[in-house]
């Protein structure tokens, strides 16, 4: 794993994130921490005061004066239990009986330092304010002394430093943790986001080789599923239009093979003298020709229709008027095969705009196909109906119906149901392709039902203006 993966990037961008957080907290913890703790030892250590300057007071009266204090003062401390407050002695306990306390002072009237329970420590210089923060030791009505508690001006003892530094410790430790923690958790968050992307990078790149039959595995049902989701769509559709363009390849070489073998035929035969090109047989190559002709135009066709650059020349079409024309037009042709021909159509006309001879081609396609599939005594009906905003138009014959394997595929270039008909019998099997892809162009939408041995219904749907 380099420094510019991805995924190292999401495991340093989640550790710096947490290790800014965590220091932040720390920082503030710490601050707190050490701002409350000192008001609360400096509420403690002038309460401390308050308790024991009416004793000093009571010594000051028995003594008549300070004489001897130092030995009450070098013991007085904040007691180590709670309640505990030091009474007036004459001796001193023994030195082992001492516990480490809190700096006791006693300063005169005048502010003058009389007593120390620490000589010894830190020289003091004592401003107003600290004096401010002392017991008052009241005798009679006046002031004699004042007694200070080191804590209660805001001076931590060694004892409650050592307190805080036990605190700071195991803040740092419980950060450090964390970090690990975090960095455990961001390695596999990072491997999980990773992996995908890792796996749809290969894919792709085997696709772009030309394996089309790549898939991700989707095994989430977040972003990164849908991501894997969405690409096997898109190689799915890949792959299928690959083996279209095959196919239509194939039939495109084999539509165009035969009538050019036809042709290629007739026309040695004459060159050789072995046929006499009589009307008859220029009239047989005429229509190979036509047929070749026509392939080549429904191609351009459907290949400008697909493409979006078909021009239209739209106007307001009435589809009760082109239904009626389109119907009289194949009328013969169908009383000709011996199939009933009609019409079903209301009253009011439907208009929508469209190009009318586009219009026209698909129904013509949709009709000559209902005849060429329908038997003799068969019937083919044409419905207009009205559907919200939608022209409806509806091609629906007797024949022998559509295979249910191959209905979805009807709409596909070249393809015929009946692979055993000819292109004479069947088709080019470019003309539903062509009507799907002309209605489309009209913002419209085509369908089909069959059932095999009954019949077929093909519809499309138009915008009504």
């Amino acid at each position: 794993m380099t420094l510019r993966s991805l995924r190292a990037r999401l495991t340093i961008s989640f550790l710096l994130a947490i290790l800014t957080t965590a220091g932040l907290i720390l920082l503030l913890a710490n601050v707190i921490t050490v701002n409350r703790f000192t008001h609360l030892a400096s509420f403690t250590g002038q309460r401390y005061a308050w308790r024991l300057a009416p004793i000093l007071a009571e010594y000051y009266v028995t003594h008549n004066g300070w004489r001897g204090v130092d030995s009450l003062i070098a013991h007085a401390r904040q007691a180590a239990q709670p309640g505990d407050t030091p009474r007036p002695r004459q001796q001193p306990p023994a030195p082992e009986a001492r516990t480490p306390g809190d700096r006791v002072i006693l300063l005169d009237a005048d502010g003058r330092i009389i007593a120390d329970s620490d000589p010894g420590g830190e020289p003091l210089h004592l401003s107003a304010l600290d004096l401010s923060k002392g017991a008052p030791v009241i005798v009679g009505g006046r002031r004699v002394g004042t007694l200070l508690v080191i804590s209660g001006l805001g001076k931590l003892t060694p004892l409650q430093e050592a307190y805080l530094r036990q605190i700071n410790t195991w803040m740092v430790i419980a950060g450090i943790l964390a970090a690990l923690a975090v960095l455990l958790v961001s390695e596999f968050q990072a491997r999980r986001i990773v992996e995908p992307v890792q796996a749809l990078a290969q894919a792709a790149h085997r696709i772009a080789a030309g394996d089309l039959s790549q898939r991700i595995p989707v095994t989430d049902d977040d972003e990164l599923g849908e991501m894997a989701a969405a690409f096997n769509t898109m190689a799915e559709k890949l792959e299928r239009q690959q083996e279209l363009r095959h196919r239509v390849m194939a039939d495109i070489a084999h539509e165009l093979r035969t009538p050019l073998s036809v042709l290629q035929i007739e026309l040695e035969s004459i060159e050789d003298g072995l046929t006499e090109p009589t009307p008859e047989v220029i009239q047989g190559l005429q229509t190979s020709v036509a047929h070749l002709r026509r392939l080549v135009e429904d191609l351009r066709v459907l290949s400008l229709a697909e493409a979006g650059e078909l021009p239209l020349e739209r106007e307001e079409v009435d589809l009760v008027a082109l239904v009626r024309e389109v119907a009289q037009s194949v009328q013969s042709g169908a009383r000709s095969q011996g199939v009933a021909l009609n019409t079903v159509l209301p009253d009011a006309p439907l208009t929508v705009n469209g190009d009318r001879q586009r219009l026209a081609q698909v129904l013509l396609n949709l009709l000559s196909n209902a005849l060429r599939h329908t038997p003799a005594g068969g019937q083919i009906t044409v419905n207009v109906t009205r559907a919200g905003d939608e022209g409806q138009v509806s091609v629906r014959d007797t024949g022998e119906g559509i295979p249910a394997a191959a209905l979805p595929h009807i709409f596909e270039r070249f393809y015929r149901a009946d692979r055993a008909r000819s292109r004479d019998t069947g088709g080019s099997g470019l003309g539903l392709s062509i009507a799907r892809s002309l209605i489309k162009a009209h913002g419209g939408r085509i369908w089909a039902v069959s059932e095999e041995g009954k019949g077929s219904e093909f519809t499309f749907a138009l915008p009504l203006s």
